[in-house]
């Protein structure tokens, strides 16, 4: 039996008038749970390769082993790249769950000015914020040549939307949508941008 969600309890109908209707399927599609298993099978064994990766390198630097010091820096970069490549499958997580919770306060807004913005406005954002968000995710997925420069860049671009306070003190006001939704666009570019793929 599936658990009863909140935000379809809380709009009604399953294709609501609200305008912020996209946040509660963006919602949704975050709380998936096959999409969830999938993202935390991947960081873990993307935690795995780097627990291996550093045995490796442990194991190189032993006196006895008297291995060369470039196969010792080929070690290491290779354990910041599975750094890189955990770090983003994290962030990865990290995101989704930051805009689960800024879904939830932006849609359960109870402001008594909210239907004094433009509707259409308000859908318009939402439409962006949603469609920004998981081609975000997707991209942070991606199989980059230097994960380990991408998840540092990716890492301060996604400050904002990571964060736990502006998440618990989203509104559903057109300047913070606006904000939100330009926060995840300049983000995007800036992995889209950050490093060559495989």
């Amino acid at each position: 039996m599936s658990k009863p969600n909140w935000m379809a309890s809380h709009l009604g109908a399953e294709h609501s008038p609200d305008p912020l209707a996209q946040l509660l399927e963006l919602g949704r599609w975050l709380d998936d749970p096959a999409r969830r298993f999938a993202w935390r099978t991947a960081r873990k064994a993307c935690e795995a390769a780097v627990t291996d990766a550093d045995r490796a390198h442990d194991d190189a630097q032993r006196p006895s082993r008297c291995t060369p010091a470039a196969r010792i820096a080929d070690l290491h970069e290779q354990l910041d790249l599975a750094q890189g490549r955990a770090g983003l499958l994290a962030l990865v997580e990290e995101l989704a769950e930051r805009t689960r919770l800024r879904a939830t306060t932006t849609v359960l807004w109870p402001s008594p000015f909210k239907g004094a913005f433009d509707p259409q406005t308000l859908r318009l954002l939402a439409t962006r914020i949603s469609t920004g968000t998981q081609q975000l995710l997707t991209e942070l997925e991606a199989d980059f040549v230097y994960p380990d420069e991408v998840h540092r860049n990716a890492e301060a671009a996604l400050a904002m939307l990571t964060s736990r306070r502006l998440a618990a003190e989203a509104t559903g006001e057109p300047a913070v949508l606006s904000g939100w939704a330009e926060a995840i666009e300049f983000a995007l570019a800036v992995v889209q941008t950050a490093s060559t793929r495989a």
